[in-house]
């Protein structure tokens, strides 16, 4: 098969770092697998190209698991708006359901589902136009990338987690336990398959941190907002603002539900300081849109899905409402005043 399919060098960020830790020269494995100069974010590749390179930094380690080396070295942030997604939803549900929705900036020819049956959900992933084997190490990269996101989301560190890899096993069953914390089976062929506790879907996204007990006396209550609150009101709104875009579910009543607030007593408050919800999430999608569109690697598209557009006819319009002259046009005035 033939993995032409797009992929941002920003998938295999921490190679460097590895390969630095084990003593291993990058630039000939590079150049094996058709990869010139620096694993620079934002430029592409074919993921055929990333298999090989992963291939041959498998052989050169003599360590047929290093997938999951590699994923233990990932960082979500790093990976653009699919891995910012991943860690910014209310739930685990959320969560998902947008990294899915943005999996196309990071690559291409990817299909993920989510589905539940008798108390167990699976989240299956499969690359299209792929030999397993050869994409073996990218494979288990990934099955050990989720599985670490599963955890951190939930904030469970148990192990009722069950993987499924497409391919062959590399080294020996008990090895892949041992790292993963999960029962673990092989050579479906078509993708990798995780599945868990279907409870575990909408529990609240531990990363956003717990909520001061009520009886500590130093707690600030953190939804009686009130004037002496204006400024954690402002800063939480921005936050559930940008994790709400990523997931696209930019609402009113959510960003209410939220706050604790019903959203009348949301408009209250916001009046009260003169603004409103929908003149924030304005003044939040020109000002991300402008920091995002100095990046010349950002596709236009993926900007509007980033600040929650649906469809990047309505992120063109209102970007030039704001600026009065479309995203293309604004990002070229300014790349050519700074010289680039």
């Amino acid at each position: 098969m033939w993995d032409r399919h797009p992929v941002n060098l920003s998938l295999v960020h921490m190679l460097p770092d590895v390969a630095d830790r084990r003593g291993v020269a990058l630039a000939p494995l590079l150049g094996r697998a058709g990869i010139g100069g620096d694993l620079e974010p934002g430029r592409h590749v074919a993921r055929a190209q990333i298999a090989t390179l992963l291939e041959e930094f498998s052989r050169k380690t003599g360590a047929p698991g290093i997938g999951l080396d590699l994923a233990a070295g990932a960082d979500p942030l790093r990976l653009g708006p699919s891995g910012q997604a991943l860690l910014g939803g209310r739930t685990l549900r959320e969560c998902l359901h947008a990294h899915m929705r943005h999996m196309p900036s990071l690559q291409g020819g990817v299909r993920i589902a989510i589905t539940e049956s008798e108390g167990r959900a699976c989240w299956r992933h499969s690359f299209a136009d792929s030999d397993a084997d050869h994409a073996g190490v990218l494979n288990e990269g990934v099955a050990a990338f989720v599985l670490a996101a599963l955890r951190a989301v939930t904030g469970e560190a148990g192990c009722d987690l069950h993987v499924r890899l497409p391919h062959r096993a590399r080294m020996p069953a008990r090895d892949y336990e041992d790292k993963l914390g999960a029962g673990v089976a092989f050579g479906n062929g078509v993708g990798i398959a995780v599945s868990f506790d279907a409870a575990w879907l909408d529990r609240p996204n531990a990363l956003f941190g717990a909520v001061p007990p009520p009886n500590d006396p130093g707690a600030t209550p953190p939804y009686a907002w009130d004037q002496r609150d204006e400024r954690v009101l402002m800063e939480t709104l921005e936050l559930i603002i940008a994790a709400a875009a990523m997931s696209g579910r930019l609402s009113l009543v959510d960003t209410a539900r939220s706050l604790g607030l019903s959203p009348r007593s949301l408009q209250r408050q916001l009046a009260r300081l003169g603004t409103s919800f929908e003149a924030q999430v304005d003044a939040w999608r020109r000002a991300q849109a402008q920091r995002y569109l100095v990046d010349p690697m950002l596709p236009v598209g993926s900007i509007g899905r980033m600040l929650g557009y649906r469809d990047p006819a309505h992120f063109i319009r209102a970007f030039r409402r704001w600026e009065g002259a479309s995203p293309a046009r604004w990002r070229g005035a300014v790349l050519a005043r700074n010289g680039n």
